[in-house]
């Protein structure tokens, strides 16, 4: 006894175990996604602002750049005025000297005149004297003034002799020289500038500022390294390295590696500079990785704090538990005579005493869903065999779907030397009462059709009446108070001869024709089978139908157009029935029967069946 007490309550313990293992473990998890998640953005945040206050230092200097050439602009536009009225003065007859005296006055490195073809004809800086303007992209852009028509201010840095001999960067300013055509091209030394760009040392902060504890930025321009912590790797080429792709394409945050060591990257692109700050793979999941392993210690010592107490517990409650369990296995095992023993004077007795309760209901329950089951087996011998349609008709299909086991709705067929004589009815109801009045009217059908009535359609559904009117005690005064059944079956008797016409009588069923042009809905009479209504053959009307090779016939229970679906809750309806039936009219009836179905289950969606659904399909044969 005591091994086998052992070994249940291993067999009870390692499951709990195993749960508290997978529990730590998934809340290790989402713990360290969580933390992750923080650590992540608290970097990010970090990333971010060494960007931007890199950045900053760069838009400063534009923005210095800037306000400096507007300045540099409003005084070269005055020069070139100046310059314009002294040349006026002279008549333009000055010589390179008098031309560089004026420019060393003026502070100008280049004072080129040009006529109107663009000819330089003065400048002082003889060598210039002759150059063709239209012969370059850099100063055919001021043979727009050589009309005199406006003022041109440019800027175009490039190598330039200057007058002491040597070489230097310039910027150029012209405008209107002379009203009779021609122009001047002032050039300005632009040093001013580079020296405003030597103020602001980007290199200085990116040594001086960290990101975190270890981590630092630099910056890249086309490819290359121009600010660095590093001097020694200021001018190196990063275009072939694998992380250069990510930093290329804009902004963003990635894992790179780098000399051999891997860092967590924020990078941002901006007007062609790329700045990159980086947080060391260890710095980034210290922190991470110290609260991460505090959860794990604090959840194993509750693992095992837990085993503990559930071992202490499961002493006494293992013998009730085995009864209970030895007992629904032989419930399981089909066994509904097996009953739970013993006393146990706390709630294992409520629970001993409902599951003994459970299996007689069971025992009852499986002998009535066995009788259902076999009754549902007695109803589908009833329904034709595929052999008698194949017989009768070029092609045929049909869909009888009960909503429980059995069903109401039944169909019934019968040849005869002259034809075919079909009937779809969908009876009162569903489930096993619908399933008996089903088997009734299906008794009653092969009592009332026979050769010499087979091609009266409204003779079969009057001789149908009175049979389950009689059958069925209606309106029968003397019967049993509620007894009394007034219910009875809708349903279609159609009679298809051997020429391929079809005789038709309908009791509120629908029937649809197709010729492949359009389709016909005939709709059934406002009348019930089986109800008493009925007064004599003359009531029932008949719808004759002549040959035509091209019809196809479909004959649905209510359960297809009444089931409720779609957004908005409504019937299935006809149209949507009529649709696929005409835009398929070339296909088999199997397959316009699976096209009907698959449109009924989406339409219908997750709402519950209403009815019994029956689609009984066919094409006449036609014999000459």
């Amino acid at each position: 006894m005591g091994n086998k007490r052992t070994s249940f309550k291993l067999k009870v313990l390692i499951p709990i175990i195993a749960i508290f293992i997978v529990t730590v473990m998934f809340l290790s998890f989402i713990d360290y996604r969580m933390l992750n998640t923080v650590v992540r953005k608290k970097t990010n945040a970090n990333l971010e602002l060494f960007a931007e206050n890199i950045f900053a230092q760069i838009n400063h200097l534009n923005i210095i750049l800037d306000s400096t050439k507007q300045t540099l602009d409003e005084k070269h536009i005055a020069i070139v005025k100046t310059i314009l009225y002294i040349l006026k003065q002279s008549d333009g007859e000055m010589t390179p000297d008098e031309l560089q005296q004026l420019a060393q006055l003026l502070d100008i490195i280049e004072l080129n005149i040009a006529d109107r073809d663009g000819n330089l004809i003065n400048s002082n800086i003889p060598e210039y004297i002759g150059d063709d303007y239209k012969t370059s992209e850099t100063t055919i852009a001021y043979m727009l003034l050589a009309d005199g028509r406006e003022m041109v201010l440019s800027e175009e840095p490039r190598p330039s002799i200057l007058p002491d001999g040597s070489s230097g960067e310039i910027v150029h300013f012209a405008g209107v020289a002379h009203p009779e055509g021609g122009f001047v091209q002032l050039g300005f030394n632009a040093g001013v500038i580079g020296r405003l760009q030597e103020q602001i040392n980007i290199d200085r902060t990116i040594r001086e500022t960290k990101i975190g504890d270890n981590g630092y930025g630099f910056v890249l321009s086309k490819g290359i390294i121009t600010a660095h912590p590093d001097n020694n790797l200021l001018g190196k080429d990063v275009k072939t390295e694998i992380w250069y792709r990510d930093v290329e394409s804009g902004s963003g945050f990635t894992w790179i590696q780098i000399d051999g060591k891997r860092y967590y990257a924020g990078y941002k692109n901006v007007n062609g500079n790329n700045v990159i700050g980086l947080v060391p793979h260890g710095d980034y999941y210290l922190e991470l990785n110290r609260i991460l392993f505090e959860t794990i210690r604090v959840l194993g010592f509750a693992i095992v704090l837990i085993i503990i107490i559930v071992n202490l517990v499961l002493g006494k409650l293992l013998l009730p538990v085995k009864h209970l369990v030895k007992g629904l296995g032989k419930i399981a095992q089909s066994n509904l005579d097996a009953r739970i023993e013993g006393n146990y004077n706390d709630e294992f007795d409520e629970i001993k005493v409902a599951v003994n309760s459970m299996a007689e209901d069971l025992k009852v329950h499986m002998n009535l869903v066995s009788g259902i089951e076999y009754a549902s087996k007695i109803q589908r011998n009833l329904l034709p065999a595929d052999s008698a349609f194949a017989g009768a008709f070029n092609d045929y299909n049909c869909i009888w779907k009960p909503k429980d086991i059995v069903g109401g709705d039944i169909y019934w067929m019968k040849n005869f030397q002259e034809g075919v004589v079909l009937c779809v009815c969908d009876c009162t109801g569903h489930g096993t009462p619908g399933a008996l009045l089903s088997m009734l009217v299906a008794s009653a059908f092969e009592a009332a059709v026979t050769n010499k009535n087979c091609r009266d359609t409204a003779f079969i559904i009057w001789e149908l009446e009175k049979r389950l009117v009689a059958e069925l005690n209606v309106n029968n005064k003397s019967a049993e108070k509620g007894l009394n059944i007034n219910d009875g079956c809708d349903l279609a008797v159609l009679f298809i001869a051997k020429d391929g016409s079809v005789s038709i009588s309908s009791g509120q069923t629908n029937v649809f024709v197709c010729d492949g042009e359009k389709v016909t809905r005939l709709r059934g009479q406002r009348i019930r089978i089986g109800d008493g209504a009925l007064k004599s053959r003359d009531d029932v009307k008949v719808v004759n139908i002549p040959s035509n090779a091209n019809n196809k016939y479909y004959i649905p229970s209510d359960g297809l157009y009444e089931q409720i679906g779609g957004s908005e809750n409504l019937p299935f309806g006809f149209n949507r029935l009529e649709k696929i039936i005409l835009e398929n009219h070339e296909q088999t009836l199997n397959i316009i029967s699976e096209k009907i179905l698959q449109a009924f289950e989406e339409y219908r969606g997750d709402n519950p069946r209403r009815d019994d659904l029956q689609i009984i399909s066919f094409i006449p044969r036609i014999e000459s």
